[in-house]
């Protein structure tokens, strides 16, 4: 093995010791589809507190430049600052470019959800400050564009939140760096009208500009998911008289509308839900609105919070109008083209009993750290110890589709890597609770198990929760 193919020569594998610009590596945090975070110290300065290190996994990686000049611009309370910028030099002379910021000794937010199972107040609070976050990058023209549990991390010394990794982000004059027709993000979170714009331009070429509605959205997913413990569904798009698609309502889970959530509670979430995105609740006018709901609940209130064990992965999500291309696009991205090898990339997802209620109120006050938080947004397998959302396992073996692919007579699946549970074709993957969500797979022993179809197979998955035959 050649020293440039070593290992700890890397950039996603960097050994303590090892040396990024001005920053000596202390240890490993996290990695995700984009970056690996390291904890580092400036050398000659190990006496001050450590920064977060994110280092791109591939040279030259356009999106660091459009975080680091976005991160260059914020100044907030609740945004990591940025330290520095730079590039680490791989001994084959390849330029990986790197940024640190501040680092959050933090816990992903349904990471610390599970733990503390917060009541209705304290998530309304913590809600309101991702909002006055997006208020601020709102205000100056710049969206997020990936808003989520995974980017959202709670420091376990005050509870205060900061949102994290702005590689999807975009700001005034930014270039376009992907071709496809949706930016950068993730499904389970874009807005109504950014699914509405592909059914109605699938056959163009045109591409669609997300808006500050879309991060407020993106944020309503989120408190949808810390209330109930499930993710709303878009539900089927329609054609009007007209031939114009549009989309009548979401498909929220029953328990939103239950005495579970209170009253002040579940109007957020609805106001951050609207369909429309004119009618959606602004950032500038969300962090009031939150604040005032959870002040009239109270600091500590008797009222339910969602099952910690289904936040978020105990669930599925529908995607009946998506087309196979769009999510095949983005499983690309998350999980590599070798796994699109092993699916049968198909619509639909079976629905999820609701989580059951709980009504405690804890300190919000402790955890473990956890850097960045990549490692719950990352669609890598973790090489470090398992989180909080991974230590959380379902035993029971996941019930197959009707129309999912099964092993032939002599017991083999479609492909030699997949694996056979409860007498259908699986694609067993390592990822986190909540990027398997996406993929629309189940969480057993600790893995992913993605549903498998046969090639070609025109039958859809049956939504209704009907299974096949064992």
């Amino acid at each position: 093995m050649s020293r440039e193919d070593a290992p700890q020569f890397h950039p996603a594998l960097l050994a303590p010791g090892s040396l990024v610009g001005p920053w000596r590596v202390l240890d490993w945090v996290s990695r995700g589809v984009n970056g690996a975070v390291y904890r580092v110290v400036r050398i000659g300065q190990e006496h001050v507190p450590p920064a977060a290190l994110k280092l791109a996994l591939l040279p030259d990686d356009p999106r660091f430049q459009r975080e680091r000049e976005l991160l260059s611009r914020c100044l907030h309370p609740h945004i990591p600052r940025l330290l520095d910028s730079g590039f680490w030099l791989s001994p084959s002379g390849a330029r990986y470019p790197f940024v640190t910021m501040e680092w959050v000794d933090g816990v992903p937010l349904y990471d610390w959800a599970r733990m503390f199972r917060p009541s209705a107040a304290q998530q309304l609070r913590l809600l309101s400050q991702a909002a006055l976050a997006l208020q601020y990058l709102h205000a100056q023209d710049a969206l997020h564009r990936d808003l989520k549990g995974a980017n959202l991390l709670v420091r376990r010394s005050d509870s205060r939140l900061f949102v994290t990794d702005f590689g999807s982000s975009i700001y005034p004059d930014a270039a376009s760096l992907t071709p496809q027709q949706l930016p950068p993000g993730t499904p389970a979170y874009r807005s109504p009208e950014a699914w509405l714009f592909i059914q109605r331009h699938r056959l163009s070429s045109e591409r669609y500009r997300p808006g500050p509605a879309d991060d407020v959205f993106a944020l309503g997913v989120t408190a949808c998911v810390l209330a109930t413990g499930k993710y709303p569904d878009m539900g089927d798009l329609k054609k009007d008289a007209q031939g114009s698609w549009y989309l009548e309502a979401l498909r929220l889970p029953r328990a939103l509308s239950s005495a579970r959530v209170p009253a002040p509670q579940r109007e957020m979430i609805l106001q951050m839900l609207a369909i429309r995105p004119e009618e959606r609740i602004s950032a500038a006018d969300l962090p009031p609105a939150l604040e005032r709901a959870a002040d009239s609940l109270g600091s500590c209130s008797s009222d339910a919070s969602a099952d910690p064990s289904a936040l978020p992965g105990q669930r599925s999500r529908r995607f009946p109008w998506i087309s196979a291309s769009a999510l095949g696009a983005f499983l690309a991205r998350a999980v590599g083209v070798s796994l699109l090898l092993l699916l049968g990339v198909r619509d639909g997802a079976r629905p999820a009993p609701d989580a059951e209620p709980l009504a405690t109120c804890t300190s919000p006050f402790q955890g473990q750290p956890t850097g960045l938080g990549e490692a719950a947004a990352s669609a890598e397998p973790s090489a470090g110890p398992p989180s909080t959302s991974q230590s959380v396992a379902s035993d029971t073996l996941p019930e197959p589709f009707e129309a999912q692919a099964q092993p032939d007579k002599k017991g083999r699946c479609p492909h030699s890597r997949q694996v056979i549970l409860n007498g259908a074709c699986w694609a067993r993957t390592a990822v986190s609770r909540e990027e398997c969500d996406v993929l629309q797979g189940e969480m057993y022993q600790g893995a992913c198990y993605v549903p498998v179809f046969p090639p070609g197979s025109s039958k859809r998955p049956n939504t209704s929760g009907a299974r096949a035959p064992r």
